[in-house]
């Protein structure tokens, strides 16, 4: 969970090496696991629409669609050019843009549509500017409660990959979020950055026997904090 988040976090702008991919058209089309999201980025006051396609499964090969296969995909009637940085098919727009549908065009002529689920925000609580390692802290965040599908996630990361910390609430009702000490114990003393995101996640409604996922995230602006012992 930790690592498949910081890549969350790299992928969103702090750098992430591009990943080898194929093209779709060599695969069987009923084995494409699809993924989407609407990942609203409050640091830049971007919204992005990313669909990622694999092999398999949700961790198989990374696919690309291509304009000679015929397949391709669209966020709103858009078409997702493939980005080898984010790894996925992405397009970018100002400000903050809920909802909407994915549509999937398969090398096939299937198509496929989802719809993107209602999100919410998330902040920081007032005066949010320090972290005690030596013990537990309860995080009330700004926003409503964790309905069902939602989750609320926060990355403490410093310089080194190894002195950082996640947390992680999907309870329904919850508000809070439980800081603990065996998750900070790797956190070094001084300056750190934390990142807060809220998803909602969802199985597609329409997809191939591999399904898939449709998210819609919010991330808040990132807070600079100080650790202590």
């Amino acid at each position: 969970m930790k690592k498949l988040f910081y890549l969350t976090l790299c992928a969103a702008g702090l750098g992430l090496t591009s990943c080898e991919h194929e093209d779709s058209s060599d695969v069987n089309q009923d084995k494409i696991y699809c993924e989407y999201e609407l990942f609203y980025n409050q640091n830049e006051d971007k919204t992005h629409a990313i669909a990622r396609f694999r092999f398999g499964s949700a961790t198989g090969t990374i696919l690309e669609l291509t304009d000679s296969s015929g397949a391709f995909v669209l966020y709103n009637g858009d078409t997702l050019p493939y980005n080898t940085i984010w790894s996925a098919h992405h397009a970018e727009y100002a400000g903050n843009i809920t909802g909407g549908t994915f549509s999937y065009t398969n090398t096939e002529g299937t198509v496929y549509n989802n719809t993107v689920p209602s999100g919410a925000a998330v902040s920081y609580p007032a005066g949010f500017d320090t972290i005690q390692k030596s013990v537990a802290e309860n995080l009330t965040w700004g926003g409503t409660a964790l309905g069902a599908d939602e989750h609320v996630s926060i990355f403490v990361g410093s310089a080194a990959w190894s002195d950082d910390a996640l947390f992680y609430s999907e309870d329904d009702g919850a508000t809070t979020i439980v800081m603990g000490v065996t998750q900070k114990a790797n956190l070094a003393l001084g300056s750190a950055t934390v990142y807060m995101d809220r998803g909602t996640n969802k199985v597609v409604t329409e997809g191939t026997s591999e399904g898939g996922i449709i998210k819609a995230t919010y991330r808040c602006t990132n807070a600079t904090v100080m650790v202590i012992e």
